[in-house]
């Protein structure tokens, strides 16, 4: 498919779905919703989980909808981190279906992603979430998703409900020539989320263009109320972490020149207890602020620094965590201080960061052929602080391995397998025992996916130097990696190979099962793949392979144990799918009925 079709296919544009929302439902979804909504390249969905777990864990009702879906159309759809039911999912579509079918809508039928955001919206209403956490699909500005009203509850052009606050997360050069052409393009699309009045969270931007756009555009609509996470401190007071917000009085302001202190920059630190974590800063209620500021001009006294300090856990692997956790807590902090979500209190945040669980990316799963009761630890995986990094999904049922399975037309089915959410290094486990699986489609998390492995291998290597397991050789350096790679159409193949593949690594090439209720996702041949891995400054240093399926994949790995070869999955979240489906791991217990 090529970019002009899946353009046609994805069918960008407001007119539909705000046409349906508000003349062909019974009632207005939207009005009942308060938003969070989340858009950028990478990120997206880590901020999400974080948001909605602190906020359940607060003791709110929280709705969530990721798009992608990961296992099934329903799992993107949540409440209180329970996917609505298969059947459910597919009565309410049917009814939304119909229901456009009858209307006749001037503006057309709604497209199959409009639908799913239709379904989630009015999930959402009819369960009276107290909060809904909503991803942007693709863009932002023209995207299915934007469609919420002004923080206030004001009727607006952008439609109805309340979007309060929204985070820009890191953006990249995704999906170049479909939501825009230029880096410059693309960030302003997804600025298009961005709402006069409410506060919007920008992440730390790599891409230097991608910032000022996307700084001007919150500048444009909402200068005061704009928290900027960036890794080095700026010079522009309005961006700093906190802007102070205008205040009735601006004139004593004007003649106090009252600005926010200077808070440092935020990054991960190590606490000392063995365990990653985030360490943040930030003032406590602005208007406190500026009239302790007022208090002290009059009585001549000076203005002490007020900020507090708070460490949060991060459990998610990966250094680039420590950015999508600085988003979160500060949207976080932006609803309890400014939208009366007081119960998110600084111990709910912690637990909430503590249990958040987001599934299929950097996770452990141990191959089936290896299960046993000994086995349920992964290798040592540690982030680029020198601090632990763990997998956070819940084990399923064990099956019979593969050797006992039953064949099929393709003999290559009937795995099971489990994820692990402990990061010590047990004596049992070999190196070929596990799989990491990463949703990496793009250069930037494919260089951060590189990093994650890279020190895992590390201290990997180091362990089994000083402490090689029964049966198993002392490693003199660190292994090799299996790349089992495949990718959607349009994708810089070799710019993500690039960042991955090194010499005496490995390169498999799968394709993956085409995704429920997306017709403009295809999947890249294995042809084309290993074309684009020709290109690669190390293709004759590497072993490349193609393979028919994922399933015999599975099946040559279950004949290897040789422990030489550390197993990674990536280039498409719709792989990493199609492992979990293949392993029987299903994190949200979507399954259909």
């Amino acid at each position: 498919m090529t970019v002009s079709e899946v353009s046609a296919s994805i069918n960008l544009g407001l007119e539909r779905i705000v046409h349906f929302l508000e003349h062909t439902l019974p009632e207005d979804p939207r009005a009942k919703l308060r938003v969070v909504h989340v858009a950028g390249t990478n990120g997206k969905g880590s901020v999400c989980a974080l948001l909605a777990e602190a906020a359940i864990t607060a003791g709110y009702k929280v709705g969530v909808f990721n798009s992608p879906h990961f296992l099934e159309p329903n799992d993107a759809i949540r409440v209180q981190g329970e996917a609505v039911s298969a059947a459910k999912y597919a009565e309410l579509r049917a009814w939304i279906v119909s229901l456009d079918g009858k209307a006749q809508s001037p503006a057309g039928p709604l497209s199959p992603f409009e639908v799913t955001t239709v379904t989630a919206l009015w999930w959402f209403a009819q369960h009276e979430v107290d909060l809904a956490v909503v991803e942007v699909g693709m863009g932002g500005l023209r995207d299915a998703t934007n469609v919420f009203g002004l923080a206030d509850g004001t009727e607006s052009p952008f439609g109805v409900g309340r979007s309060l606050v929204q985070c820009i997360c890191p953006v990249d050069e995704d999906h170049m020539g479909m939501i825009g052409d230029t880096i410059e393009d693309i960030a302003r699309e997804k600025s298009g989320i961005m709402r006069p009045g409410s506060w919007i969270v920008i992440a730390n931007q790599e891409r230097v263009n991608a910032f000022h756009t996307i700084r001007h555009y919150a500048h444009r609509n909402s200068s005061s109320h704009i928290v900027n996470v960036r890794r080095q401190p700026c010079s522009d007071s309005h961006v700093s972490n906190f802007s102070i917000q205008h205040n009735d009085d601006a004139s004593a302001l004007a003649s106090l020149n009252i600005r926010p202190p200077t808070f440092a920059p935020t990054w991960a630190t190590f606490n000392g207890t063995g365990r990653r974590c985030l360490n943040v800063k930030y003032p406590p209620l602005l208007d406190n602020y500026v009239n302790t500021a007022l208090s002290a001009a009059v009585s001549g006294s000076e203005i002490a620094p007020m900020s507090k300090k708070l460490n949060l856990p991060l459990v998610l692997p990966g250094s680039f965590q420590a950015d999508n956790a600085s988003v979160a807590f500060y949207a976080l902090d932006v609803l309890r201080t400014y939208y009366g979500y007081d119960k998110l209190t600084d111990a709910a945040i912690q637990i909430g960061f503590q249990n958040v669980v987001w599934p299929g990316r950097l996770s452990w799963l141990l191959l089936d052929h290896h299960a046993t009761p000994d086995a349920g630890t992964p290798p040592s995986a540690v982030a680029t602080n020198g601090s632990v990094a763990a997998a956070t999904l819940a084990p399923a049922d064990h099956k019979p391995s593969s050797s006992s399975r039953s064949s099929t037309s393709s003999n290559c089915s009937g795995r099971s397998g489990h994820a692990t959410d402990r990061s010590s290094l047990s004596d049992v486990d070999t190196l070929d025992s596990w799989i990491l699986a990463d949703g990496a489609h793009n250069e930037p998390a494919a260089a951060e996916l590189r990093r994650y492995v890279d020190t895992t291998l590390r201290r990997f290597a180091q362990q089994r130097h000083v402490h090689p397991p029964r049966n198993s050789r002392r490693l003199k350096g660190t292994p090799p990696v299996r790349w089992i790679v495949g990718f959607s159409k349009g994708k810089a193949m070799t710019a993500i190979l690039n960042q991955l593949a090194l010499p005496r690594d490995l390169l498999w090439l799968v394709p993956f099962s085409p995704p429920s209720e997306m017709p403009w996702v295809s999947c890249e041949a294995t042809e084309a793949i290993y074309a684009a891995a020709q290109k690669l400054p190390c293709f004759e240093q590497i072993e490349v392979e193609q393979f028919d399926s994922l399933a015999c994949v599975l099946d040559r790995l279950s004949d290897d144990d040789s422990d030489a070869y550390m197993n990674v999955l990536c280039g498409s979240l719709y792989l990493v799918a199609d492992l979990y489906r293949e392993m029987k791991v299903r994190p949200y217990d979507a399954v259909p009925s």
